[in-house]
Formats: structure tokens, C-alpha cells, sequence
């Protein structure tokens, strides 16, 4: 909300929308380029052609990039990144003891191709990748609004999304599954569950007005939420703001928006939940046999479609067909079929055709942006006249065309990116080795790169990201030894302070005394109750599902620090991770429990600290406690929330 003030703030009131002839000529949608990797000067440095293209943009600055992280820290990066659990001391070990056998010079190539090739082939992938896809479809298991409806087979969405990524299912499949699921070829019971993606956002279904024509708002407003996020999500374009009118900053038509409408205008809710209401105040009767959350059409024939003056469906305008933006070359749309009128899965087909430059751009940038922090393209969800220009075109091009070239497979393009040098650096700060003991005939020095660059637009290093809220809590649970690795099922509900609890109305959250395994799981299985988000997981940036979030925001408050310290779970976690460290003499203990936190034992220095601090709370206290609240301090760490 803060971003769409700000942004309209700072439109001029009288600016002129771009035309459509103008807006052909952003680069966003300009076929793509045949992208060749620059050369470069520093020849021994790049890792792949990804590097090439990275290096030649620091050159042409005057920067360098920064030295390579060292084996643990690599290992704990590329883990957390993948599968957003820590790795074991074994592991670690093993990863650095491999590359001390191979060259002097930096980690083997080899030792790396072999982690990453085991992390992508393991089931916390797909719960890691899977859980920035729900972000992006507002995944939650309630109907929010008024009354937040229990949506008992929700859950049967996320995990698809999670077998989706684990199977490296090719992307059009993956877009033509949410959008059309019921109209692919294909068709059984996964497909109808991907068409979640249309019934993820808020509802309110048992309140939605009893005449007919507060049943055309609400579902003109329903379908706002679908095209809204379909058209943000897989081609970073706003069209949401021509509802109404012409958009005030892309060259998109109030009939483009309507001419989307008209392709989802015959879906119909397919998997109703419990307490829905019909017009006359009557229970709508529950087909048990659908245990489906799903968007569908169930004939050919789809209402007539017209502009809806000034968002209203009571004040109709012109009729329109279904298409696609005006801006694209338009596509033909297929007769219908005696089942369904075919338009989605036309959509869903142009969506993600070769020569969709703008489609394959967006889901390219999103990759890089989990790896790196940012994308290439800072507003994810916004390739419009309002949103950045990517830092690197070239490269922005060249892994779209990786992508394609594919077959749309994602895990081929995260190892591309991982085996390169870019991503290896170190997050590091300081200056640069050679700007170090220079004499310099200036009285000031040159710029540092944080000072050329203090963005890390160029990537003159590796950025420095804390740990997502799920990743958190999962780390927390795999330093403990408790987390339980149990995949899918319906959602879970941790431990909540009993002062919270009234805020719940319907579906009320269970009173829980003492967590267990099965409160355990990974973050990414917690229910996600619209109208009571987890505290933890809300005070650490999780979004709020109500829209589509295409990049977390990053807080640092005083409250995040109050939580780690004084909250139950973090608590008893601390004490079960003293207890598994425990390990011969304390010191082997201490080491154990860095090991098991930090990815690497304690330097001397910090090994004494740790002795002295476990002998002072003795005094006053037991050694189990002691170490308790060693394994506490280093869970509050910002070592352990941090990646480096």
C-alpha cells in the first residue's frame, strides 16, 4: 500500500500514458537479444559466461570482484540457498576436506558440481523453491476477509508446487497446469489442484451479498484478483490498474483488461468450503467427491464480456473478446471444445511460447533473485515504464535464453549460476586487495567498491541476505536435531501465546501446552491462517498473503531481537541443541555446537569466550544450563541469522 502512494505521488498529474507504439519500443518487450558473453581483461577469473558478462560491467567501473568465500562458507550459502536447511558438521567437513585435496587456488569444480547436483536431487528443494512460488500465489490455507473460512484442501496446492519443483517440471507445463488445468491435455486430479493458483487469493463466500447484483461485484472483483495476479506473476505487467481506466503509466488499455476478463469469464469455483452461503441465507450443499480446490469450466459457452465502466459490473459498457494486450501481437483464439471454451489454455500456450521475450525475462530475473538477494531487475513483479531497468540486459537475455533452450527446466539454470564465480564470492566489505598499503599521489585514496557501488548493483560481491522467516525457524530445528522431515499433508499448528488466541474467530487455533514432532515440520507445512499470521513468522517478513509478493521486505526491529531471545520455541530448541553437542570435554562441546550453528568451529579467541562465558553461568547455575544459554546466545547470533 505504502509503494502504490508513493507511486502515485510521484506521477505527474497531467502525464500522458505511453502509447502503444511507444511502449513496443521498452526494452521489456524487445525480442531477445542474442546475448554473447563480452570479453573481458581478467581472464582467469570467470568461472562460465555468466561471469563474463558480470566482469566486464566491473571493469568498465574501475572494480574488481571480490576474492572467493572460503569452503564453509560456501557450503552453508549453497545449502541454505537450495534447501534452506543447515548443513551437518559432516557435510562441512567433507565439502572442506575435498577442496584441501584439489588446488591451492579456490574450491574444486567438481566438489561443487557434486553438492549442488545432491542438493537439487533432494525433496528440501522443491519445500525451499516451493515455498518462493506461494509467495508469489498468495498461497493460505483461509479465506480471509470476515470470516476466514477454513479451506480444508488448500494444502493439496502447496503440495503440488512442492512435487512441481522436485520433478523439474518444464515451466510451460508448470504455467499451463495453474492457469488451464482443466483444459491441458493431461487432465486428472494434479492438474485440477494446480488451478489453486485462480482460487488462492481472499474470499468471502459466506458474505458476499444476496441480490444479484452484489453477486456480480463480488465476482467481477474475484476475477480482478485472478487476472491481477496471473498477469503480474508471469509477465510482470500491472494490468490489474486498467480495471478502471486506461493505465496511468503503461500502455495498457482499460479494453486489454477486459479482454483478459473474457478468458476466465466462464470458469466457475470447483471444491466449495464448508459454510458458504448461497443468496437466500441457504448452506450451499458441499459435493464431498470434489476434494479439490480448483477453478474449471464446465462448458463451452462462456457470458458475454463487456467493459465495466469504472470498475462496476452494474454500469457496462462496450462487449470485447477474448485477447491478449494490445501491446503484443495478437494471437488467434480456437473454437471451443464441447467441454470448455479452450481460452485459457491459449493463454497459458502464449504465455510461455519461445518468442514471449517478456514471460521468459521475468521468470529468468526470478530466479537470479533468489540466489543474489535481488533480481537483475529490481521490481519483480513490475517490467512496465514504471518499474527498474535490469542492472545487466545482456545477461537478463542470455539466461532467458538458457531457460529456453532447456526446455524450461529450472534446475540446469540454478546450476549455471551456482558453478559460476559471481555467485562464489565472498559478501565481504573491505576494499578491494590492491587499493591495500598503496601510496597514492592524490591526498585522498580512490573510492572503495562499497563506495562506488553501495548497492551491489554491479556485483562487485556476494550479498549479505538474513535468513527468511521459514528458514529461520527450519534452522533453528535442524541445529536442535528436532526438525521432522515429513513431507506434505494438510497444514500444521505450532504453539501460539494463549493471549493471541481470541483473536481467531471461526477455525479457531488449537490451545497447545508442549510441542512435539508434529508441530516439527518445516515452516513451509505451518497453516497459514489469514486472520492470525504465526508472530514469528509475520515479525520476520513473511508476507501477509492478501496479494501476490513478488519480494519480501527485509526489517531489521528491536522486536526480531526480543523474540529470538524470550520465546518459548527458541528457548527449549537452545536446550535440546546443548544436549546434542554435548560431546566428550567442553571444549569438543563447544566446538560441536558452532559446528552444528555456524558451519565452523569457534577461532581460539572465540573458543576462550565461550569457556569463560560456560564457567560464569555454572556458578549460578548447572553446566546443562550453561550450555543452554551458549547454544541460546549463538542462536541470537547474527552469524546464525545472517548468510554470508
Amino acid at each position: 500500500m505504502r509503494f502504490l502512494v508513493f507511486l502515485a505521488l510521484s506521477i505527474p498529474l497531467f502525464a500522458k500514458p505511453p502509447t502503444i507504439k511507444a511502449g513496443r519500443q521498452h526494452w521489456a518487450f524487445q525480442p531477445l537479444s542474442a546475448a554473447k558473453p563480452p570479453a573481458v581483461k581478467n581472464t582467469a577469473w570467470p568461472k562460465n559466461d555468466i561471469d563474463r558478462f558480470i566482469l566486464a560491467k566491473l571493469e568498465s567501473n574501475g572494480l574488481q570482484p571480490a576474492s572467493e568465500a572460503d569452503p564453509a562458507t560456501l557450503i552453508r550459502r549453497i545449502t541454505l540457498d537450495l534447501t534452506g536447511l543447515l548443513p551437518s558438521p559432516e557435510e562441512v567437513e567433507a565439502f572442506v576436506n575435498d577442496c584441501r585435496q584439489g588446488s591451492s587456488f579456490g574450491i574444486r569444480n567438481s566438489s561443487l558440481e557434486a553438492l549442488a547436483d545432491r542438493l537439487l536431487a533432494s525433496p528440501r528443494y522443491g519445500e525451499r523453491w516451493g515455498r518462493h512460488w506461494l509467495d508469489l500465489s498468495r498461497y493460505a490455507d483461509t479465506s480471509g476477509t470476515h470470516n476466514d473460512l477454513d479451506r480444508p484442501h488448500a494444502w493439496k496446492y502447496r503440495d503440488y508446487v512442492i512435487r512441481s519443483f522436485n520433478a523439474d517440471k518444464p515451466y510451460a507445463r508448470f504455467v499451463a497446469e495453474q492457469i488451464a488445468g482443466d483444459e491441458i491435455d493431461g487432465t486428472d486430479e494434479q492438474s485440477l489442484i494446480a488451478t489453486g493458483f485462480c482460487r488462492n487469493g481472499t474470499s468471502n463466500d459466506d458474505n458476499m451479498g444476496k441480490n444479484d447484483d452484489a453477486l456480480a461485484q463480488y465476482r467481477a472483483d474475484q476475477l480482478d484478483d485472478v487476472i491481477s495476479t496471473t498477469s503480474s506473476v508471469f509477465l510482470g505487467l500491472t494490468v490489474g490498474c486498467a480495471r478502471c481506466h486506461d493505465h496511468k503509466t503503461d500502455p495498457l488499455l482499460q479494453r486489454d483488461y477486459y479482454s483478459l476478463l473474457a478468458i476466465f469469464n466462464g470458469t466457475e469455483k470447483y471444491g466449495l468450503v464448508p459454510g458458504t452461503q448461497d443468496k437466500n441465507d441457504k448452506r450451499v450443499k458441499i459435493d464431498e467427491t470434489a476434494k479439490v480446490h480448483a477453478l474449471i469450466e464446465t462448458s463451452p459457452l462462456v457470458p458475454t464480456t463487456r467493459i465495466m465502466l469504472r470498475g462496476s459490473a452494474l454500469n457496462l459498457g462496450d462487449e470485447v473478446g477474448p485477447a491478449i494486450p494490445t501491446l503484443f501481437k495478437p494471437i488467434p483464439f480456437p473454437s471451443p471444445t464441447t467441454k470448455t471454451s479452450l481460452r485459457r489454455k491459449t493463454l497459458a500456450e502464449w504465455i510461455t511460447e519461445p518468442d514471449n521475450a517478456l514471460a521468459w525475462r521475468v521468470i529468468a530475473n526470478r530466479i537470479w533473485q533468489h540466489h543474489f538477494g535481488k533480481g537483475l531487475v529490481a521490481s519483480p513483479s513490475n517490467f512496465g515504464f514504471t518499474g527498474t531497468k535490469p542492472t545487466h540486459p545482456e545477461l537478463l537475455d542470455y539466461l532467458a535464453q538458457q531457460l529456453i533452450q532447456n526446455g524450461g527446466h529450472f534446475k540446469a539454470l540454478h546450476k549455471l549460476i551456482l558453478m559460476s564465480a559471481a555467485y562464489r564470492q565472498s559478501s565481504s566489505t573491505g576494499d578491494n586487495k590492491e587499493n591495500k598499503d598503496q601510496k597514492f599521489s592524490s591526498p585522498l585514496p580512490p573510492l572503495s567498491p562499497v563506495q562506488k557501488d553501495p548497492g551491489n548493483s554491479l556485483l562487485s560481491r556476494q550479498n549479505l541476505q538474513r535468513m527468511e522467516a521459514e528458514v529461520l525457524r527450519d534452522s533453528i530445528l535442524t541445529a536442535s536435531g528436532k526438525l521432522n522431515p515429513k513431507l506434505g499433508g494438510p497444514g500444521i499448528k505450532p504453539r501460539l501465546r494463549p493471549d493471541l488466541l481470541p483473536v481467531s474467530q471461526r477455525n479457531k487455533w488449537p490451545v497447545l501446552q508442549q510441542e512435539g514432532p508434529e508441530q516439527w515440520r518445516r515452516s513451509i507445512y505451518i497453516y497459514i491462517k489469514r486472520q492470525l499470521l504465526m508472530p514469528s513468522m509475520e515479525l520476520f517478513d513473511a508476507p501477509t498473503t492478501t496479494d501476490s509478493c513478488a519480494m519480501r521486505l527485509d526489517s531489521t526491529v528491536p522486536t526480531q531481537a526480543l523474540v529470538l531471545m524470550n520465546d518459548e520455541f527458541v528457548e527449549e530448541q537452545a536446550a535440546f541443541l546443548a544436549q546434542r553437542a554435548t560431546s566428550g570435554t567442553l571444549e569438543k562441546t563447544i566446538q560441536r555446537m558452532f559446528m552444528l550453528t555456524l558451519s565452523h568451529e569457534a577461532d581460539e579467541k572465540r573458543l576462550q569466550q565461550s569457556l569463560v562465558f560456560v564457567k560464569a553461568r555454572e556458578v549460578t547455575s548447572t553446566c546443562d544450563q550453561a550450555l543452554t544459554d551458549l547454544a541460546h546466545v549463538l542462536l541470537n547470533s547474527s552469524e546464525f541469522i545472517y548468510i554470508e
